[in-house]
């Protein structure tokens, strides 16, 4: 009987919240009412240049720009760096829509990032937007005495490292 509420109870949590991956961009009709609270202009700064984050839809497809002094890209003008279709969205099982993921081309730049993250606040007045910059995989290394008869081990372990850019905007 203890599996079985627990096992329910985990179901129901996975349940809560779910990402839901995009076709083609297009938000799907469900939530389009929802996503369309996101239109608008977000001042802010990327990456400590001050610049405008702007969100507006082609029917279900929502497109997401941003511009500087230097031109309309997040890394410098010369990469020819472009934001793309909308790929997935957190949503939360009250409707919230908590992050979406646009697809991301750097250009000639090299960075590891494909991916441009918003994060939302509630009231979707507030974004905070990451990209990718470099990933990095620190190997980390020690030496234990498992056995005192055949002397040190060394013991190795790789982590993983993210160095992202990062901007926060609001209306």
């Amino acid at each position: 009987m203890k599996r079985f509420i627990l096992l329910l109870l985990a179901t129901t949590a996975l349940a809560a919240c779910k990402t839901v991956q995009i076709e083609n961009g297009e938000v799907p009709d469900e939530y389009l009412a929802r996503a369309k609270k996101l239109e608008g202009v977000y001042s802010g700064s990327f990456q400590g240049r001050r610049g405008q984050l702007t969100i507006t839809f082609e029917g279900n497809k929502p497109i997401l720009l941003y511009k500087d002094t230097r031109g309309e890209s997040l890394l410098m003008p010369e990469c020819r760096s472009s934001i793309d279709n909308l790929k997935w969205a957190y949503v939360t099982r009250k409707g919230v829509v908590e992050s979406v993921g646009f697809y991301f081309d750097p250009g000639i730049c090299n960075i590891d990032g494909r991916e441009v993250m918003l994060s939302l606040s509630n009231n979707y007045n507030t974004i905070r937007l990451s990209l990718l910059e470099r990933r990095y995989f620190d190997r980390r290394c020690r030496w234990e005495v498992r056995d005192p008869r055949h002397g040190p081990t060394e013991v190795c372990e790789v982590f993983q490292r993210d160095v992202t850019l990062e901007g926060k905007f609001s209306r």
